[in-house]
């Protein structure tokens, strides 16, 4: 392995994924330079994770904190040796050539790095498809920055005093949800700056049904409203995507305009005239919003694009009743 550049600690929570790891560990061990080293944590897996992460040749340590990716990935970091750590998922497969485009920009001294999607999809699923090629569209087209204010720790590197001094992830952040938009905030929030690395595209090997995926997806906007609610004062302009609130007006203008158009209908369904121009106000806006989005997800992937951009419409359908749900269980008393 080549000396060159800052050492990294490459830091892999993982809880029975088997079936993945090994594609995911071999492009990292093939490109680790002299210095870096590969950490696998083992959380409560009750399949061979840890014995493919041992084979492999990564170090191998029971997770000691919290259940979970945000105890594992503190775990991890805390008997690693790198200048740098860079998170990864046990399903996330890096780039050919990941460790020199990092370094690259390492090599601009940000306090983190975030790498993107890859477009490319698992599997035949057009739910699949839709998860990956949307976050690929908003990294390459909604993003118009070379600094975001979230993270997604699919690959994600930040150098380790800057993690140290922020005491890692919140480990109270059940499952695998918004402990990344929360330690992202607080990163931004002290002054620190996340640089988009869009040449690591980085492929996914999960696969969705579209059942599992609207589920995924209720889930996650539950767990961004109970985050948005308890976040404290330490905490930057809040975030729970890695654009802006501004480039994500597609997305927040679609989940109202969604609902105007089924409201619109029944309106002029009872009579009222009016109801007509109330659908065609929120089709239009929903169109405005997400035809450059249609467009692009045809031209990928044929037929299996335009299954998928329908599904943006369920999609934008939930995130009104998710966020009322967040906000009851707020009210509840129910902090994560």
């Amino acid at each position: 392995m080549e000396k060159n550049g800052e050492s990294i600690s490459v830091v892999i929570p993982v809880h029975n994924s088997e079936k993945t790891l090994e594609a995911v560990l071999e492009p990292l061990r093939n490109e680790l330079r002299d210095g870096d080293e590969l950490i696998v944590v083992d959380d409560r897996s009750e399949d061979k994770s840890g014995e493919i992460a041992f084979r492999l040749g990564a170090k191998v340590i029971s997770s000691s904190g919290s259940p979970g990716a945000a105890g594992a990935r503190n775990t991890g970091a805390l008997t690693a040796l790198g200048e740098w750590l860079l998170f990864i998922d046990s399903d996330a497969v890096a780039p050919a050539g990941w460790r020199e485009k990092l370094q690259q920009r390492i090599d601009l001294e940000p306090a983190a790095i975030q790498a993107t999607y890859s477009p490319v999809a698992a599997g035949s699923h057009a739910a699949t498809f839709y998860k990956n090629f949307y976050y690929y569209y908003t990294f390459t087209r909604r993003i118009g920055s070379d600094y975001i204010t979230g993270c997604g720790t699919f690959f994600f590197a930040v150098k380790r005093s800057v993690f140290e001094e922020l005491e890692g992830f919140d480990d109270r952040i059940p499952g695998a949800t918004v402990e990344d938009a929360d330690f992202a905030a607080r990163l931004v929030g002290t002054g620190g700056s996340i640089l988009m690395a869009p040449e690591i595209e980085v492929y996914h090997l999960r696969e969705y049904t579209f059942t599992e995926l609207m589920g995924y997806e209720w889930n996650m906007m539950k767990s961004k409203v109970l985050y948005l609610l308890r976040r404290g004062s330490d905490h930057a302009v809040p975030s729970v995507s890695m654009a802006t609130p501004l480039e994500m007006l597609p997305v927040l203008s679609g989940a109202v305009s969604v609902w105007l158009i089924p409201t619109g209908l029944a309106v002029y369904a009872a009579g009222w005239q009016w109801g007509i121009w109330l659908a065609a106000a929120g089709f239009s806006i929903l169109t405005a919003g997400h035809a450059g989005f249609w467009f692009a997800s045809v031209r990928e992937a044929g037929l299996r694009g335009v299954i998928a951009s329908l599904m943006t419409l369920p999609d934008l359908v939930l995130i009104v009743p998710a966020v009322l749900s967040g906000v009851i269980m707020h009210m509840a008393g129910r902090k994560y």
